[in-house]
């Protein structure tokens, strides 16, 4: 029987139940299209706050007066 799986990127696929099960198991392929979206929304916001994180570690450069340049 034909089935219809979704991803957060890539267009839907129309394809055999057996197949849809192997795209399932990936973890990127959804049964649903809210279900796609939902994954991609997350992975949006983990990437959002990864880049939030890694400026926040990144050191200050130090800035020089010209009381420091004796």
């Amino acid at each position: 029987m034909l089935t219809c799986v979704y991803h957060p990127l890539d267009d839907f696929r129309v394809v055999e139940n057996d197949e849809a099960d192997i795209l399932k198991a990936t973890g990127v392929w959804f049964d649903s299209p809210a279900k796609a979206k939902a994954y991609r929304a997350k992975v949006e916001d983990e990437i959002k706050n990864e880049t939030v994180i890694a400026e926040a570690k990144k050191p200050q450069a130090k800035l020089k007066g010209k009381s420091d340049e004796r």
